[in-house]
């Protein structure tokens, strides 16, 4: 058991010290819980650090939350640059043409509104130094209390992918 022990002076009416007086609250109980949390956090940041997946959080308006190194870096901004900021209006404002994609369409921001999932296969995400790579990802919304506070976004780079993709025929060879 692990204990907090206060102790003071009883003192009576002309200052003198009479008695000690002491407290003691039994912490075993909050240091085993802080423990289990301190686990636990180190745990979700060892999953999150521990996939070439890009993965990040935003809440209800669209602002980072969190992200993990591979988004970052695939991203090309240092988690700061991206956290509470708007991820639509930072890295998915764009079609590949880039002209601009409104946040009405975005299938992000739908599961944000109705709660569903979502899976994309071909969009882009735009890097920090203004060039658009080729992305799949998926949105899945977190609910609390049956309400919908926040979601998570799970993607790749697809550039390899689509470099891999099979001309059709009579197509000029890349090599």
């Amino acid at each position: 058991h692990t204990s907090v022990v206060v102790k003071f002076p009883l003192r009576n009416a002309e200052g003198h010290r009479y008695a000690l007086c002491g407290i003691a609250t039994d912490i075993t109980d909050k240091q085993r819980v802080e423990k289990i949390r301190q686990q636990l956090d180190k745990d979700r940041l060892l999953l999150l650090e521990s996939t070439g997946e890009g993965i990040y959080g935003i809440d209800r308006l669209g602002c980072c939350t969190f992200i993990n190194s591979a988004a970052s870096r695939m991203l090309g901004y240092p988690p700061d640059e991206l956290l509470g900021q708007d991820m639509h209006d930072r890295i998915h404002r764009a079609s590949p043409d880039g002209t601009p994609y409104p946040r009405s369409r975005c299938h992000i921001h739908e599961t944000l509104n109705d709660g569903k999932g979502r899976k994309v296969n071909d969009e882009v995400y735009w890097r920090k130094d203004g060039t658009p790579f080729p992305v799949e990802y998926s949105s899945y919304p977190v609910i609390e209390q049956g309400l919908v506070t926040a979601a998570v976004v799970v993607f790749l780079d697809i550039t390899d992918r689509k470099r891999a993709v099979p001309r059709g025929p009579g197509a000029p060879s890349s090599n």
